[in-house]
């Protein structure tokens, strides 16, 4: 008996160390509808040969004029039933316009946090849901200029803190940030955050100049391991005016 115990001890400790890898997508799709009728079956097919257990949309329509659809459920359904969570930011066109979660892994909670409005253009927002393995988050700040995306950065990173740090799970925050990496509200977003994904243009996909789409990870939250991160520009022009980001990060 006593020559099973170290074993045991052994299997224990190795069961703690168990690692998992998971590939997260940040995603401006432009309403299904920037350069086609419908893209939203190109996108689920990306999504899928990539591999991405966690995916990060950005102008999203539910149910309005210009798109009468739920475009978020449509997008789930076509991955194969996938849980999903919408953040309205504001009603457009008798229905709503915002971003949105899909991921393979089961919701257990989704929070939609509305972020001000300022001086920017538009009202924000943020969908937040918490899984089994981690909190994972779509954001999309003002496009007007960099005044109402800081202030809209510096809710985000309090709203955050305040909820997940000290997380035994990793939380991770995607989006359309509408600024470059060298600018105040990225430097603000690094207070809080470590940078995942690298600096290659995300923006346009007929004219790339700027990189402005971000994948992020709660400094504050258990560590992640950055294993690849990519600008996906293959097969994807005519999805969107962005290009999506790959982030693939061990935990």
């Amino acid at each position: 008996m006593k020559r099973l115990i170290p074993i045991i001890l052994l299997l224990g400790l190795l069961s703690c160390e168990s690692r998992q890898t998971v590939t997260l997508i940040s995603y401006n799709v432009g309403a299904f509808s920037k350069y086609m009728d419908n893209s939203t079956g190109g996108v689920a097919q990306l999504i899928l040969d990539n591999g991405a257990t966690y995916v990060a949309l950005n102008e999203l329509d539910s149910c309005n004029r210009r798109h009468a659809n739920y475009q978020l459920a449509d997008l789930a359904a076509g991955l194969g039933d996938w849980s999903y969570q919408f953040a309205s930011a504001f009603p457009y066109a008798g229905g709503g316009y915002g971003n949105g979660v899909v991921t393979s892994k089961p919701i257990q909670n989704g929070y939609s946090v509305i972020l001000p409005k300022g001086d920017g253009s538009e009202q924000r927002s943020v969908a937040v849901v918490e899984t089994p393995d981690c909190v994972f988050a779509s954001l999309h700040l003002d496009h007007k200029g960099e005044t109402a995306a800081y202030e809209q950065m510096k809710v985000v990173n309090e709203w955050f803190t305040g909820r997940y740090s000290g997380s035994k799970k990793p939380v991770f925050l995607c989006g359309d940030f509408n600024v470059t990496p060298d600018s105040e509200v990225i430097e603000l977003a690094k207070t809080c955050w470590t940078q995942l994904s690298g600096v290659d243009f995300t923006h346009s996909t007929t004219r790339p100049r700027h990189c402005i789409d971000f994948v992020f990870a709660l400094t504050a939250a258990a560590p992640v391991k950055v294993l690849e991160s990519v600008v996906l520009t293959e097969g994807t022009a005519e999805l969107s005016d962005h290009f999506p980001v790959k982030v693939t990060v061990e935990y």
